[in-house]
């Protein structure tokens, strides 16, 4: 059975505790999972980084070809299991006209869930039950200069407070003699991370008749603590890096009144490493998104535009195809 990106620590605790001698080791492998759980919502919860939409399919069946790296049905299957939730906001605060630097507080908060069947014992025919929520909020204090009138350089530095809790149902027998030693500890049990960010921003943009196009670089660094009643308290230090290159380009096809009408898309790669990297099986991948977007017709400080298209993750493990809804693309 595939495991999903956040994975059940009970099927990591069950597939180490037959080592009872080797207790250590599996403190160290539940803590290392831990690490992976909230770095992994780190990056599932930019969606500069990852998209996910409320269809997904396999683009091998629809667009009749046959490569495993663009989608498979376990890797369709997969993201079914993951729902993210991501409310992105950015204030301005002021601006130095002398330098050409304007500062901002951006952030966003964000939740990601997973359901999965475990199957402990496989002769049986009732599997149990594992849900996992990461809830987190992220604020930056950033900087943004202007280098050029098309290229600008920002950084921020900024902190993540997440939470996660896991949700185990016993539906089968087999855990009925390890239920003391687990629960609580390893299963249907939560925990804290405080996680601080560094990142930076290199774009090119240009202005065209039709609309604009840029290209932008963001490399992305995190390491934080953990604590809860989880794993004893032994949480561990999420750490991990993305480092994100891509194009956007935005074609203005129609005007009515105060509202544009827009075709949008766009193409990233996604280099990742530290705790980020297990979890989504690769070093890198691909993901291409194209759609239709408008703004709206009346003013707004809270929405720039609205959408629906289509995006296609290339090379990780959840590979695959996505019906989108896109909101405040810029």
């Amino acid at each position: 059975m595939k495991q999903a990106v956040i994975n059940s620590y009970a099927l990591a605790t069950l597939s180490l505790f037959s080592l009872c001698s080797k207790a250590n080791s599996i403190q160290d492998q539940i803590q290392k999972e831990y690490e992976r759980n909230f770095a992994i919502g780190i990056v599932l919860s930019d969606s500069d980084v990852f998209t996910v939409g409320f269809h997904d399919f396999d683009p091998n069946e629809y667009f009749n070809i046959d490569n495993e790296d663009i989608g498979t049905q376990d890797s369709v299957d997969l993201r079914k299991k993951i729902a993210v939730s991501t409310l992105p906001f950015s204030f301005d605060l002021f601006e130095q006209e002398g330098i050409k630097t304007h500062y901002l507080l951006n952030g966003r908060v964000y939740a990601l869930s997973t359901e999965q069947d475990v199957y402990v014992d496989q002769q049986g025919q009732i599997p149990d039950k594992s849900k996992e929520l990461v809830m987190g909020g992220y604020i930056e204090f950033a900087g943004e200069k202007y280098l050029t009138d098309k290229l600008t350089l920002s950084g921020a530095i900024g902190s993540h407070l997440m939470y996660y809790q896991n949700d185990y149902s016993y539906r089968s027998n087999a855990l009925n003699d390890l239920k003391p030693f687990l629960e609580g500890v390893y299963l249907n049990t939560s925990a804290w991370a405080v996680v601080g960010e560094v990142n930076t921003k290199l774009k090119y943009l240009e202005h065209e008749s039709w609309g604009k196009w840029y290209l932008w670089s963001a490399p992305h660094y995190f390491y934080g603590t953990g604590w809860g009643k989880a794993n004893n308290g032994d949480i561990g230090n999420p750490e991990g890096w993305y480092w994100v290159n891509g194009i956007k380009v935005f074609y203005d096809f129609t005007h009515i009144g105060d509202t544009v009408q827009s075709v949008y898309s766009s193409f990233n790669r996604v280099d990742i490493g530290g705790d980020t990297r297990k979890p989504m099986n690769t070093v890198h991948y691909y993901e291409a998104s194209v759609g239709w977007l408008m703004t709206p017709p009346f003013d707004s400080d809270w929405i720039d535009n609205i959408g629906i298209g289509l995006t296609i993750n290339y090379g990780s493990a959840l590979k695959g195809g996505s019906l989108v809804l896109f909101f405040n693309q810029d």
